[in-house]
């Protein structure tokens, strides 16, 4: 029995069952990690999106309200994740049905898929700007491939790695900061910098959230299932989210503004920082890039026979494919799909974890799910096309209404057993 508890532990990292409490972690351990995925070259881009495309001052409190409405939704997954123990394959189970699951899952893998592939890419774009003789596809290659062996190591890699990309990183985006605004001439005059207004507020804040929409809800239960408490999540994901995730896109946005170009290494290039902070980007890119293998294997094992290491090994490759045939060119239709494609999740599994299962989920050999699971995908629909109405905050709006669909549903249909019993 105790063999078998290691092999979980060493190849399949509990893909497919709770987490036993005995293998629980630290807060300051799941912080690093969750840290490592946040601190993103690619959440650098979209600050240098937004800050060149309207008002500092504007721009600034987009990207910190776009940062609470992540916080919120990586809370409520943290805090399901953390009670319950379970992956977020294991929870699409429970939402969407035994073969609904596939659904969210493609969605998953094809959301971190893309993403390993901006990741490799942007590893060779910045040592193509560093250094103009070398191109970028061998390397955006040679870095897939890095990465991959990384991520079948599973957490307790990613924790070293992570260990050493986020100190550095915060280290090198203060200077970066510091440098921009004294090259501007100080934070008022910033302010006073008038931009050409090619983005409303709204969809700043749209694009905010959907630069790490899919980690605060689709990654965020594979780390916070090894919480011991909820409480541990929760303070996790807020120090991730309001700080970590508000200084990393804040970092974009304030060297874009600065120099007027939106691409984070050019910024560096153009404040003499690329050379000193160039193996720093490199573990920032590489951290996260190994997480997205990570979280898209654990969803996809729990749905398919395959061992985790050769789903690794899989999406290594196709990311490395995606990266080669120039997936980064659709950058922005990416994050926009996202933004209104992942949050609405967040809304059904908290209604599920609220009043289908009462905040406990039974084991799924123990409890008979439906084939599809209608009202989660009825929820689902609902909060996207809701999220493409332009009123308020759209995402907000998804979430919400994706509840309340999920809620009053659940609600209904156990009213309805009961009668029937």
């Amino acid at each position: 029995m105790e063999e078998k508890r290691v092999e979980h532990v060493g190849n399949e990292e509990f893909s497919n069952q709770r987490v036993p409490p005995s293998e629980r972690k630290s807060m300051i351990s799941l912080l690093t990690v969750s840290l490592g995925y946040v601190f993103v070259v690619t959440s650098m881009q979209v600050g240098g999106s937004i800050g060149v495309a309207m008002d500092f001052g504007q721009a600034a409190l987009a990207i910190f309200l776009s940062s609470i409405i992540l916080a919120v939704l990586a809370c409520a997954m943290g805090v399901i994740a953390a009670k319950s123990g379970l992956t977020l394959g294991l929870l699409s189970k429970y939402s969407f049905g035994q073969a609904g699951t596939y659904v969210p899952i493609a969605i998953v893998v094809i959301t971190t898929i893309g993403w390993f592939s901006i990741d490799a890419w942007l590893i060779g774009q910045s040592t193509n700007a560093l250094f103009s003789s070398i191109p970028i596809i061998p390397v955006a290659i040679l870095a897939g491939i890095g990465m991959t062996l990384t991520a079948l190591r599973g957490l307790k890699w990613m924790t070293y790695l992570s260990n050493l990309a986020v100190p550095l990183i915060i280290l090198f985006g203060i200077i970066s900061m510091v440098t921009a605004i004294r090259d501007s001439g100080g934070i008022s005059a910033m302010l006073e910098i008038v931009q050409r207004d090619e983005m409303t507020f709204t969809k700043a804040v749209s694009l905010g959230v959907g630069s790490y929409a899919v980690g605060a809800v689709m990654f965020t239960p594979d780390i916070m299932r090894f919480a011991k408490k909820a409480r541990t999540a929760v303070i996790a994901m807020v120090i991730t989210m309001v700080i970590g995730n508000t200084f990393v896109v804040m970092f974009g946005a304030v060297g874009a503004v600065a120099t007027g170009n939106p691409d984070i290494a050019y910024v560096l290039a153009a404040q003499g920082l690329l050379a000193p902070s160039f193996a720093v980007l490199l573990l920032n890119i590489w951290s996260t890039a190994q997480g997205c293998v990570y979280s898209g294997s654990m969803s996809l094992s729990s749905v398919t026979r395959i061992k985790r290491p050769w789903l690794v090994i899989g999406f290594g490759v196709i990311g490395i494919i995606f990266a080669v045939i120039g997936f980064y060119d659709y950058f922005g239709t990416y994050i926009n799909f996202l933004a209104s494609m992942v949050p609405p999740l967040a809304g059904i599994f908290l209604a599920d974890f609220l009043f289908s299962y009462q905040g406990g989920y039974p084991d799924i050999e123990e409890v008979k799910l439906p084939v599809i699971n209608f009202a989660g995908f009825t929820a689902w629909i609902a909060g996207f096309l809701i999220a493409q109405i332009e009123f308020a905050l759209p995402v907000v709006n998804a979430v919400l209404v994706a509840f309340l669909v999920k809620a009053v549903w659940g609600v209904v249909l156990k009213k309805l057993r009961k009668d029937k019993e």
